[in-house]
């Protein structure tokens, strides 16, 4: 090789020279851009707490306001205030990293007071007020949203102090793993204390999904039937689908709200099967097959047939089907007891039926097992006509049945069932309580080709 001139010696110092010069200008834009981002994600998270904390102060005066309230319409204002107060406080904690595992007991507060504040306003205009345990409730969540607060506005002047810093993620990230491993820590979270002296909360016990009582809630049906062993299950199950017991394998109980025993079986065309048998009584709780389902050959109306008559041929009768929805080939149809002339809701069994050759390959029954017991006298006090003087005039009745509804408390509710359509022949259901003529519920009914389905 010749050697370099001097003028190419130069031009390579030059570009290797250049080139580090803009390399490094890359590098140093690269840090100024994250550096920038850093801060945005840092702003965030302060705007966050401080949304937490305006909206949990927010929350403890609507609470302390609502304990000296007595009219159903101030009540019903303040609720909505308590609502909304929570949902932001809970969303505002949702943005702070990892706020599930930090924030637990916070977000789980947040919830329950909204939850409590909606079956409140309700519960308030029924009674025309508040009952007596509704104050002592209201009373220990003021007391408990105070304490918050107070917290919460100490941690924030730490913050705008600099005594104390919002960790960001890859920081929480790294403390739980070490926590996960046993490892020492890097000191504890910004939300420890908050978390370590939260404050003691009310047993509450109303008509909403979050009441205590719906935590412990037994099945309706099992609860006075004797238990069965794995043995046992897999052999039922096995009766139940008309297959060979050396098909099942597994049979681990799972511990649930309904206890059961899982199995796992295949048949020719369908390898990937799983059943759930439960532990009292050995009822198929559910089935599940994973085949791939063609393209549709069956009408709707057929796979209704079809599901009617599986049900039949397993002694499963007294039941109506409500409503339906086809997704993937396949027709999922809501089927609910009848008793005495009455719809049970609450007591709901669905199954999904292949549109491609009519198997089954689903079913759930965990509403009609949790609900399914027999009624008193299922009797209407107000009639089907004062009933539907109730109904919006904006509505025409296009047809009624009695009904029994769940609520979200897990109670039933007698009602009228007013199938109705608008001016632009849009559909809705109203629901008229049949012992008080109070309208109790109302949903839309979207339907197409694929089925219905009532929100």
């Amino acid at each position: 090789m010749k050697p370099l001139t001097r003028r190419q010696t130069i031009r390579v110092r030059t570009y290797t020279v250049a080139a580090f010069v803009v390399l490094l200008g890359t590098v140093f834009a690269l840090f100024r851009q994250n550096l920038a981002y850093r801060r945005r994600i840092s702003l965030n998270y302060a705007r966050a707490f401080s949304q937490l904390t305006d909206s949990m102060g927010n929350l403890d005066t609507a609470l302390e306001k609502s304990i000296y309230v007595t009219t159903p319409e101030l009540i019903a204002g303040l609720c909505a205030e308590i609502q909304s107060d929570a949902c932001t406080a809970r969303q505002a904690a949702g943005v702070l990293p990892y706020a599930n595992v930090e924030l637990e007991q916070t977000i789980s507060f947040a919830v329950r007071a909204g939850d409590y504040a909606q079956a409140l306003a309700k519960s308030a205009a029924e009674h025309h007020g508040y009952q007596p345990e509704d104050l002592e409730n209201l009373k220990a969540l003021s007391k408990a949203a105070s304490s918050l607060s107070d917290a919460l506005d100490e941690l924030e002047a730490q913050l705008n102090e600099g005594t104390l810093t919002l960790e960001d993620v890859e920081t929480v990230q790294l403390r739980l793993s070490r926590q996960e491993n046993q490892q020492d820590l890097p000191g504890q979270g910004s939300f420890s204390s908050l978390e370590a002296n939260f404050p003691e909360l009310p047993t509450l016990i109303y008509d909403g999904p979050f009441s205590e009582h719906m935590q412990s809630r037994r099945s309706a049906m099992l609860e006075q039937e004797a238990p069965v062993t794995a043995a046992q299950a897999r052999r039922k199950a096995a009766a139940f689908l008309g297959l060979d017991e050396q098909l099942f394998s597994g049979g681990a109980l799972v511990e649930a709200q309904i206890p059961c025993y899982r199995f796992q079986f295949g048949t020719e065309g369908s390898p990937d099967c799983t059943v759930d048998v439960t532990q009292r009584g050995g009822y198929v709780l559910a089935l599940t097959n994973g085949r791939a389902v063609e393209a549709a050959r069956l009408t709707h109306k057929e796979a209704i047939q079809r599901a009617k008559e599986w049900l039949e041929a397993h002694d499963i009768t007294d039941l109506t089907e409500s409503y339906s929805l086809c997704r993937d080939n396949a027709l999922t149809i809501n089927f609910a007891a009848v008793q005495q002339g009455v719809i049970c809701y609450p007591d709901l069994l669905k199954v999904e039926v292949a549109l491609d050759n009519g198997e089954i390959i689903g079913m759930e029954s965990a509403g009609f097992l949790m609900n399914h017991t027999q009624r008193d006298a299922l009797r209407s006090e107000v009639s089907h006509t004062q009933a539907e003087e109730r109904v919006s005039p904006e509505l025409t009745i296009l047809s009624r049945h009695l009904v029994l509804i769940p609520t979200q408390g897990g109670h039933e509710r007698l009602c009228w069932e007013f199938r109705c359509q608008n001016k632009e022949k849009k559909h809705y259901l109203v629901y008229i309580n049949a012992k008080t003529g109070a309208e109790e519920e109302i949903l839309i009914l979207l339907e197409d080709e694929s089925g219905s389905l009532a929100l």
